[in-house]
């Protein structure tokens, strides 16, 4: 193991069996198939058999549940991304995890016996310059207290009926049993970003109450993406729909993230009238990362004056 040694204890969660909707091909994610999932987890126990309390031990019944909450509420094309997400969840509870993921009803065209893969992950492998796990825990805020964290996601399409794609995105997000859609903003028609030649984008804003990690915020966000078709081979290019997560937490205290697979606050909002125009329609003048420091968002709003953007709805 690289970086740390492995706690001698450790919690096992076997075969857990849970159906999803993940796989490359259309009939994979419509139709689903059993996954079923191993979890070791290196913690020490020494504690809780010392006391005989369930207080100082990871409840594996909780832990059996939000595995399976993972498997069911995403979708995902690759089971490594799975793995991952599972073992992301994993590392809010311990030091160190690794994650099996098995696929028996892969489809193959060979008779075979299991497709799995798996992860090892730990804590002390984040590289220098990131932030260990940030998107595993939640600012210590009064809404954590209370059982939610704010959280601003900005959604945009321009293929198809984008405008009917956005109100199902919304619906989604908001029908997941640990995410509240709270407020949304107005319709905007906004150029396209980025260069490339395509049409123009619907664009809105939602504000979100959840008590998911980012990170698995961020992972619901991308599996109703997948769910309505999106792809990412062109980068600013023409999409289904894309959510991007901007922000979580509140503007008095919201995470700050800067990992490979996710960077909070949003590194581009700034730069981007079709963000902070929903932005500010729902939060008022919140005060916003930019390279010059903290600035208001009207203010930041004023100098993008050049992005062609128009309210064609109300929220």
């Amino acid at each position: 193991m690289t970086g740390t040694e492995a706690a001698p204890d450790r919690i096992e969660l076997r075969g857990l069996t849970v159906r999803g909707n993940h796989g490359v091909f259309d009939f994979e994610k419509r139709e689903g198939q059993d996954f079923v999932i191993d979890v070791t987890l290196h913690t020490s126990v020494a504690r809780a058999a010392a006391t005989d309390d369930l207080a100082e031990t990871i409840h594996y019944g909780e832990l059996a549940e939000d595995v399976a909450g993972i498997v069911e509420n995403n979708t995902f094309d690759l089971i490594e991304t799975l793995a991952e997400r599972i073992a992301d969840h994993c590392l809010s509870l311990c030091e160190h995890v690794e994650v099996v993921v098995h696929k028996p009803s892969a489809p193959i065209q060979r008779t075979f016996d299991d497709v799995r893969i798996r992860v090892e992950r730990s804590r002390t492998t984040a590289s220098a310059g990131e932030t260990v796990n940030p998107a595993t825990s939640a600012p210590d805020t009064d809404s954590a207290k209370d059982g939610g964290i704010e959280a601003y996601l900005n959604l945009g399409a321009n293929i198809g009926d984008a405008a009917d794609t956005l109100d199902q995105a919304v619906a989604a997000l908001d029908r997941h049993p640990d995410i509240t859609v709270t407020r949304r903003s107005s319709l905007f028609r906004t150029a396209p970003w980025g260069g490339v030649e395509q049409d123009d984008f619907l664009n809105l804003g939602v504000l979100v109450t959840t008590t998911l990690p980012a990170l698995e915020l961020l992972s619901v966000a991308q599996g109703i993406e997948v769910a309505c078709g999106r792809t990412r081979e062109l980068r600013w290019g023409p999409r289904t729909l894309d959510i991007d997560l901007i922000r979580f937490g509140t503007e008095d205290e919201e995470l700050r993230s800067q990992t490979p697979r996710l960077t909070l606050p949003h590194p581009r909002a700034h730069e981007r009238a079709f963000v902070l125009a929903p932005w500010a329609e729902l939060v008022g003048d919140t005060l916003i990362d930019t390279p010059q420091g903290r600035r208001p968002i009207s203010a930041v709003l004023a100098e993008l004056d050049d992005q062609d953007i128009d309210r064609i709805t109300s929220g």
